[in-house]
């Protein structure tokens, strides 16, 4: 009777056991955790500079803003530089010797020419319409900026020739002095007297001598 009772007793504290191992073993067994919460559900959950993507807060990629590309991205007479609309000039200094500043914008300067100037009879001081006409060829030398400068002096065929050539070195002079006065390098300038050798009119009436008596500049 002992052992029957003993056994039952092994058998009951067994099944305890087991009982207790496999009621362990399912508590111990975690379920898989939730899915964290989302940052954010849209941007205005976010700080500044930042958006809501896939529930995260990620700060903004912002291409830079450029005001122009090309010239006709910019009003009026301004010009696309660096990606900013400027005036491509303000004065005549901002632009290249043979350029002009109009309207903002640098302008080729029209071809300029240089013109003779003419002498009154047996004289080698310059009228004023010479002078006028000197001072529209200094700007025209600075302009076109030669490497040199000859300035011919001539007579007509009245008076000896040794005469006419001082007189026509005189005439060259005068006015290659004008014409560093308003800013000409003296270095660039020569002059030569061909007295009444080189005459542009053959004739032997005022008219003719009018026009042979003359200064010339000539470019190199």
């Amino acid at each position: 009777m002992k052992r029957r009772m003993r056994a039952s007793a092994i058998s009951v504290l067994a099944g305890l056991i087991l009982f207790s191992v496999l009621a362990f073993s399912l508590i111990g067994c975690d379920e898989e955790p939730p899915p964290p919460l989302p940052e954010c559900e849209d941007t205005l959950d976010c700080p500044d500079e930042h958006v809501c993507t896939g529930g995260k807060c990620i700060k903004k990629v912002t291409k830079p803003k450029y005001e122009c590309v090309q010239d006709d991205d910019c009003p009026g007479n301004k010009i696309c530089q660096d990606n900013k609309c400027k005036y491509e000039c303000e004065a005549d200094s901002d632009c290249a010797s043979n350029e002009t500043c109009e309207g903002y914008r640098c302008t080729k300067k029209p071809e300029c020419n240089v013109v003779t100037v003419n002498f009154d009879f047996n004289e080698y001081y310059l009228t004023s319409e010479a002078q006028r006409s000197l001072r529209a060829n200094a700007e025209c030398l600075k302009q076109k900026n030669p490497a040199q400068i000859v300035i011919e002096g001539h007579c007509d065929e009245r008076g000896s020739i040794q005469y006419n050539l001082s007189l026509g070195q005189k005439r060259a002079q005068a006015v290659r002095d004008f014409l560093v006065d308003m800013g000409i390098e003296k270095s660039k300038v020569k002059v030569i007297s061909y007295g009444e050798e080189r005459p542009v009119d053959y004739g032997h009436d005022e008219d003719a001598w009018a026009k042979n008596r003359r200064g010339e500049t000539v470019l190199k």
